[in-house]
């Protein structure tokens, strides 16, 4: 049994040389699939009622904390030990329980609107540059579970602002800045106490080595990383100001 489950979860099933690396072929697949979904899936609840549109955030939000937990129980399948950079110090996996609380937790929900942004933004830049997913096929559990988890993240932020639920202030911009300063503090103490690179507070976000090649001092990355991202999340506040002209400009016209 034990030998069939490694199977089932190894980087390669039927050894086709495909691979899901960083702007290949299959790649590109997952974004369309991705961002696809997002797309008919805001059109079909811009249909439905406030209830259901609630349902489909709540069933986001399961999705996403079933999809990450129970990972965990597969690790020794995957990697052969517990991979503690899915532990919840990175952007994106310690946005699992920032999501579920603001969800489910009447008391969060004030929190809303920098969660929805760093929901947005986090996953964001990974699947645009899933750099750390691997070289196993497209198909194999690594790569569909790690597409599926950043891509249901991605899909809950931006569909509480395709339904309305939230909307993006500019004056409110500062609270995203507050939460990712708060998670950077979180990112290092887990870098200190287990010698991790969470949060690319240890080294480049690229995977080049610009620390340990002495371009970059080690403690500028405490800036550097939670600044890059601040502007990324004002980037997203700019689009929602786009879309959100037009949509208005578009309905003026139609009346």
């Amino acid at each position: 049994m034990r030998d069939l489950f490694f199977k089932l979860f190894s980087t390669s099933h039927f050894n086709t040389g495909i691979s899901i690396t960083a702007f290949s072929i299959s790649h590109f697949v997952y974004l369309i699939l991705i961002f696809g979904g997002i797309a008919l899936g805001a059109f079909f609840l811009n249909k439905k009622g406030e209830q259901t549109r609630e349902k489909a955030l709540r069933f986001l939000a399961y999705a996403l904390v079933v999809s990450y937990l129970s990972d965990f129980f597969v690790h020794d399948f995957v990697y052969g030990e517990m991979n503690i950079d899915k532990l919840p110090f990175h952007l994106c996996t310690v946005m699992c329980p920032v999501v579920a609380f603001t969800q489910f937790n009447k008391r969060f929900e004030k929190f809303l609107e920098p969660v929805t942004a760093l929901a947005i933004v986090g996953p964001m830049m990974y699947i645009v540059y899933p750099a750390s997913i691997g070289d196993g096929e497209p198909w194999c559990y690594q790569a569909v579970q790690t597409m599926f988890f950043h891509g249901v993240e991605l899909a809950w932020g931006i569909l509480n602002l395709a339904t309305g639920k939230v909307r993006l202030g500019l004056k409110n911009v500062w609270k995203s800045a507050v939460l990712l300063a708060l998670i950077t503090l979180w990112a290092k103490l887990g870098n200190l106490i287990l010698e991790h690179n969470w949060f690319f507070l240890e080294e480049d976000a690229f995977y080049i080595g610009l620390v340990e090649s002495g371009v970059l001092p080690k403690w500028s990355l405490m800036i550097l990383t939670p600044t890059g991202v601040f502007l990324i999340v004002l980037a997203v506040y700019g689009l929602y100001y786009g879309v959100k002209a037009f949509c208005e400009k578009r309905k003026a016209r139609t009346e």
